[in-house]
């Protein structure tokens, strides 16, 4: 009984039953309880800012804020046999909302130790290591720090390990997706990965004739053990990246990577790995009722270049939130021709439809040798917790393709630089687990083009907003470091307008008081009271060195 009393008062677990406590209410209030569900909102912001809010828009801009990196960054390096030479992604992280634990279900790979001269020499291309991962299980009380626990699933003389899947049978595993589903009380862990991925090309074509994909679907009491249901689902998931998320509805999306033919405008570089086969990365979406078999709706690409992107830009693969008024993603970026990927911020209404706030990337690469400094492998589900959304990565401290390879016969010129011609496969992917953050309310704002005293303004399209009052979300920049105070201090103003565009007598930009600071939902007032008069339709924003994050009228 005392022993009882004394561990029921020791502060290690009261600290952790606190904890737990505090994330699974947090889950709760934030409508993520099931992870990866797409169909539910996630977290406490304003609906989204699109261009589709406006009618007109004058110097004006968007602006993406930039994830910052995790001061406890790496928070999971590589170092048995099995994955000393890479913890990276291709997986899922996610909040368990059955027990609160943070849990990973992600791939190592183990070290190559062979000179690149070794690597082309016995044409072990394609990564080398990657023709091994292995899934791996982690688990976390905070989502910094990390443990291996032991499953019964021996690798070489190690009787137990944290190994799901080993990475050196059944032709190779990649891109898991768990799902986690409280509901189901006897089986409420589900996974979908693909398997088969280092088979025979002519296994593989034979599969797809038939309309098969390398999906497999898995399932499991507890997330550690799983046994396979479905080995042979049907879809067009073919290239091997692919994330699988329930709709909400008792069905399943996947985002996919869809390799299309080069066209007459894309630029594809000599050297990128993948021209021998005329193929570009988009991301495409497909459906399932049952999860056994997927059709690619609606029936195009959803993610393509576009002239506005660099011509060596190509989407790798896409992880979506649901938001109030439609869905965040992080969108990975292929560029060969340096020989990396990173992420990019997209924005849709529909999850069909992308926008993207600005084409430079939201989680950029580190310089090479650092952790992303060569490629970021982000994992399924965007996790938001507080207030703040989490991207899990698998940061590779190298590039893709060894470029300046000497040992290929052919070579090409490129300003006082040879590169090589079509390199062989790729380098060994070393890396580690790194997370991003960014605060969930302040993705990304709309902002003057001109910056300084130069004024931006944007028009709302019409609307009925009588008795309205108006919140906005914004950020306004301090006065210039000059003699003069208050000099080019930033400001917003809001004027209403009725149906010919005609400012409302009382509601004008000059009876606004002007808003300035950094706050998270300030009501807007103006001389004429604080809701909108009868006959107002539409709202014309002032933005003087502001950034604008959000506003919402509502009754």
């Amino acid at each position: 009984m005392q022993k009882s009393i004394k561990m029921l008062f020791d502060f290690k677990h009261l600290y952790g039953f606190i904890t737990t406590v505090i994330i699974l209410m947090s889950l709760f209030v934030s409508s993520s309880f099931s992870q990866g569900i797409l169909i539910k909102e996630h977290g406490d912001r304003m609906p989204l800012l699109m261009p589709d809010d406006f009618s007109e828009m004058k110097a004006v801009a968007w602006r993406v804020e930039p994830g910052k990196g995790d001061k406890s960054n790496p928070l999971i390096e590589g170092e048995m046999p099995w994955d000393a030479g890479s913890v990276m992604s291709y997986g899922t992280v996610l909040i368990d909302p059955i027990d609160g634990l943070w849990k990973a279900w992600i791939f190592g790979g183990p070290a190559v130790e062979s000179t690149v001269e070794d690597l082309n020499t016995k044409n072990k291309s394609n990564k080398a290591n990657e023709k091994s991962l292995h899934l791996e299980y982690f688990e976390s009380k905070d989502g910094v720090h990390w443990t291996r626990p032991e499953l019964p699933n021996p690798y070489g003389e190690y009787k137990t390990t944290n190994l799901i899947f080993d990475g050196n049978v059944a032709g190779g595993r990649r891109w898991a997706s768990v799902i986690v589903n409280p509901d189901n009380k006897e089986w409420p862990y589900e996974m979908f990965i693909y398997a088969n991925i280092h088979k025979e090309r002519s296994y593989l074509e034979k599969l797809w004739d038939q309309g098969y994909s390398m999906l497999s679907r898995y399932r499991s009491k507890d997330g550690k053990a799983w046994e396979c249901i479905n080995d042979n689902i049907k879809g067009p998931m073919d290239s091997a990246v692919s994330f699988v998320y329930p709709d909400g509805k008792g069905g399943y999306i996947t985002y996919y990577c869809e390799l299309r033919d080069v066209r007459e405008s894309d630029y594809k570089p000599v050297w990128d790995y993948a021209v021998a086969s005329g193929a570009v990365r988009t991301v495409s979406r497909a459906v399932s009722k049952d999860g056994d078999n997927f059709v690619r709706k609606p029936d195009r690409i959803l993610v393509d270049k576009d002239v506005r992107d660099h011509p060596d830009a190509e989407y790798f693969e896409l992880v979506p939130i649901k938001v109030k008024g439609g869905y965040i993603s992080m969108i990975t970026m292929d560029f060969p021709i340096s020989s990396t990927l990173n992420l990019r911020m997209g924005v849709s209404r529909d999850g069909i439809n992308w926008w993207y706030p600005d084409r430079r990337q939201c989680l950029d690469n580190a310089p090479l040798g650092d952790y992303g400094g060569g490629m970021i492998f982000q994992t399924k589900n965007l996790i938001v917790l507080n207030d703040t959304l989490y991207v899990y990565y698998g940061g590779s401290e190298g590039v893709h393709a060894d470029l300046y390879d000497t040992n290929l016969k052919t070579h090409i010129k490129a300003g006082m630089e040879y590169v090589a011609d079509k390199p062989t496969g790729g380098l060994p992917a070393n890396g580690a687990l790194c997370r991003a953050l960014w605060r969930f309310d302040r993705m990304y704002a709309l902002v003057p083009a001109a910056g300084g005293p130069t004024l931006g303004t944007a028009v709302t399209k019409e609307s009925d907003l009588t008795g309205k009052k108006l919140h906005v979300n914004l950020k306004t920049r301090p006065p210039k470091k000059v003699s003069k105070p208050g000099f080019d201090e930033g400001y917003l103003q809001v004027e209403l307008l009725d149906s010919e565009g005609d400012p409302i007598s009382g509601f004008t930009r000059t009876d606004c008081s002007m808003i300035k600071g950094d706050h998270k939902a300030i009501q807007v007032k103006w001389a004429g009271g604080e809701k909108a008069p009868k006959g107002a339709k539409k709202a014309k924003f002032y933005l003087k060195r502001t950034f604008l994050y959000g506003f919402e009228f509502y009754k």
